[in-house]
């Protein structure tokens, strides 16, 4: 009788133990599904204290190793500040190291090109310009790009990735349309036309390229180089047509 009162008591436990197992991953299931639900209405604040629940709860499930990325869209979607982006990369590079050969790896560098553009934008161009600041950041996501189109030449988040990709472009032929007209505007002229040329050789898809080369022609007026400022006319007359209203 004791044998099976036994047997039967362990049987119980056993039960117990598989519905206790089975709740516990119910739970962690319903809090992810939760997040996600908040976070697909907008409702990033009320997600993110969830989603960190998932993370410390379960570490090393695939509960936690989703929940990484699902933060990171989170501080993306409220990024403001330079902190909110640096938080959003922490996430990204967790998802990435615990799901390695991930098919979400092309989803997840687009993103970090993303960040990094929108992190390092707004620091740069304010109203008082940082001559002296490296624009390094924008190379690095120029470099970060090429590496995405050959590791995922047919990715459908390459041309999201793109757009950072030649708006970092532009920002670095912006720095260097900046520095010339700080040259300029000291009357170091050939310092500005070096500046100048530089920017129009290496960006011809630059956005303020005719500024440039306007900007390129008085230098070479204002330094006493009427031969060269006249060829760069011509140059400008066959790009642009028309006169230079400032010739």
């Amino acid at each position: 009788m004791r044998m099976i009162q036994k047997l039967f008591i362990g049987a119980l436990l056993a039960f117990s133990l598989i519905a206790c197992s089975e709740t516990e991953f119910k739970t962690v299931e319903q809090k992810y599904d939760n997040a996600v639900e908040l976070l697909d209405n907008g409702r990033y604040a009320q997600a993110s204290p969830i989603l960190q629940e998932v993370i410390d709860e379960n570490p090393g499930t695939r509960y936690a190793t989703f929940a990484h990325l699902k933060m990171g869209d989170s501080w993306m979607e409220t990024g403001e500040d330079k902190d909110s982006f640096n938080s959003a990369e922490v996430q990204y590079r967790l998802f990435l190291a615990n799901a390695q050969g991930t098919h979400l790896a092309p989803y997840v560098m687009s993103r970090l090109i993303e960040l990094n553009y929108r992190r390092n934008v707004s620091s740069l161009f304010k109203d008082s310009y940082a001559y002296s600041r490296d624009p390094e950041h924008f190379h690095k996501i120029v470099t970060e790009y090429q590496r995405f189109f050959l590791l995922y030449p047919q990715s459908l988040y390459l041309p999201d990735a793109k757009v950072y990709m030649e708006k970092s472009i532009n920002a670095l032929a912006h720095h260097e349309l900046l520095i010339g007209d700080w040259y300029f505007d000291h009357l170091l002229y050939p310092s500005a036309i070096a500046r100048y040329t530089y920017t129009l050789e290496n960006y011809p898809n630059f956005v303020q390229r005719r500024e440039v080369l306007l900007k390129l022609i008085e230098a070479y007026r204002k330094n006493q180089q009427p031969m060269r400022a006249d060829e760069m006319e011509r140059v400008y007359r066959l790009n642009f047509g028309g006169e230079n209203e400032k010739g």
